[in-house]
This record gives C-alpha cells, structure tokens and sequence, in this order.
C-alpha cells in the first residue's frame, strides 16, 4: 500500500493541536472531523519514522519530535497567511485581521466588554473568526485560547500575564426590594438581608470569596455560578447581590447599597499564549481589547 506524501497543511494541524490539546478541538478550529485530523496525523508520523502526538485521558500533547517541529509548523502557518493576503483572490484584503481568535474570558467580562469589542474586530475584518470560551478560572489543560483573562491565579502568576483592569463589585437591590424589607445603613444590617452571589461551595477563585468581610455567615442564600442568574435574582427582589458594577449598573431599577463601606475591587490578568502557540491575529485582538478596557474604565470603577 503506497503512503501519503508529506503535505505542508499537516503542519498545520499539528499546530493546531499543539494550541488546542486534542484532536477534536483541533478539527473545530480547522473545520475537519475528528477523523480526518488523526488520519492526518497518523500519515505525518509515516512519513517522518516518529511518533509526534502522545494521547492521554486529559488531552494530547507533543513528543520531543513534534516540539521540534513547531517552529516549521508556524513558519508554514505564517507563509499559507501571506500568500492569502497577496492572493488578490476574494477574501480579506492587505492589513486586515484573519483567522481564528479564541479568547477565554469570565462571564461577566466576558459578555459585557469582550463581546462588543470582537463584535466591531469582526465587522471590520470578514476574515476573522471570532470564538469566546466562558471560564471562570483557566484550565490547567488548557481550551487552544490564544487569550485568557480571569481573577485571581492560577493566570496572575503565569509567565506573560499582565494586568489588564480592577473593577469594582458593589451591593444592589431592586427599588421594590428595599421598599419591602428596609434600606441596611450599616455593614452589620446585612445580616438581616439575603445575599445573592456565588455558591461558595463551587467557588475556586479565592479573590472572589469575600463574603466573610460583610460580617455574614460567609455564604449567599441564593447562589448561582452564573452572573447573569445572579444580576436577574437581585433584579426579581430575592435579595441583595454583591455584582460587579459594570453589570449592575445597567439596570435602572437597581440601587447602590452601602456604596462607599462595601467595595472590592479585585483585578483582571490577561495572558497570552506562548508565542508558536499564538494564533496570528492574536497581538492585535489583545491591543483592542486593552483600549476597550482604557476606555471604559468609569464603568469598571465607578464613583459616587
């Protein structure tokens, strides 16, 4: 049986796979099947007599070998890029983004800051591929993001990591609420009130567990891991939420409680991936979301 010949693109699979950590994700980035992915694979280990993939439960990563090959793998990535760009084929012009850009991002941030940004890269650059990952803490496997941004470590710590903003999560309530049950003038008062917040149990990032500052029992009586779910109970009277001011804020039937005694203002880091694992577009997606973050930061910490 004769064997595939060595193809370029295979490079580029295994690149993706380098980003990604499994096939499967590989394909979703490069819009192959699973199967076409490892067959791929398969036929670049052939050609070069070396196994390149080591497959685990938790994902795949590189052999020494396949290590050695990322910078070929990138070199053919940034040549198949330019070439589309000289092209003159229908398609993105010179000078504007292209490619996938996956981003990992808390829910919050997420939506309300990193979604209207890549919205408008979008529009303007067709041939940009936009997928945003909601992760309140980044995987130690790792999901192929190019960036991710979240609180506390494990991504402070991490080489590269920057920090991008503080924002300030506040005490609110619904109008309706407070008319009912009482405006608390002091932090003490909260103990009368139910908190709405994460559900500590299921809460892994330690600059989030604050509750024990407000003098209360250290847990929400209506918790959710989403802040939506979150923002929507505070809004529907079931309490008082601790939620980030630029959520919140959005709302006019909410009210500040206790502005000036309750703020915590925790910070968002962002990271990059590692240069050879970085999709090309990457610098220039993460430069956009910083002046996003520059400009807003009124709504990220607000004032009286």
């Amino acid at each position: 049986m004769e064997e595939e010949p060595l193809r370029t693109d295979d490079l580029i699979v295994l690149l993706e796979i380098a980003r990604c950590g499994s096939f499967l994700k590989a394909g979703a980035a490069l819009g192959l099947d699973h199967s076409t992915v490892s067959r791929r694979v398969a036929a670049l280990e052939r050609e070069l007599k070396s196994p390149l993939v080591h497959r685990g439960v938790k994902g795949c990563t590189l052999s020494a070998m396949g290590q050695r090959l990322l910078k070929s793998c990138e070199q053919v990535e940034s040549a198949v890029h330019e070439v589309r760009l000289l092209s003159g084929l229908p398609g993105p012009g010179p000078g504007e983004l292209t490619g996938l850009i996956r981003i990992a991002a808390g829910e919050a941030l997420g939506t309300f800051v990193v979604t209207p940004v890549m919205a408008r890269l979008h529009r303007e650059n067709p041939g940009l591929q936009i997928e945003i990952i909601t992760q309140t803490r980044p995987s130690p496997y790792g999901v192929g993001a190019d960036i991710e941004i979240g609180v506390g470590d494990p991504l402070r710590t991490r080489a590269g990591a920057e920090a991008l903003t503080e924002y300030r999560l506040g005490l609110y309530a619904s109008r309706e609420y407070l008319q009912a049950r009482g405006t608390p003038r002091t932090t003490s008062e909260l103990a009368e009130h139910p908190l709405i917040y994460y559900i500590e149990g299921l809460l892994r990032v330690e600059d989030l567990d604050v509750l024990d500052r407000f003098g209360t029992d250290s847990h929400a009586a209506f918790g959710s891991t989403s802040v939506h779910a979150q923002l929507q109970a505070t809004v529907h009277g079931a309490g008082i939420g601790l939620l980030p001011a630029f959520v919140a804020e959005r709302d006019r039937s909410l009210v500040r409680v206790l502005f000036d005694e309750v703020a915590v203002v925790p910070t968002y880091h962002a990271c990059l991936a590692a240069g050879r694992l970085r999709r090309p577009a990457a610098a220039a997606v993460m430069a956009a979301i910083r002046a996003e973050v520059r400009s807003r930061q009124a709504e990220l910490l607000p004032r009286r």
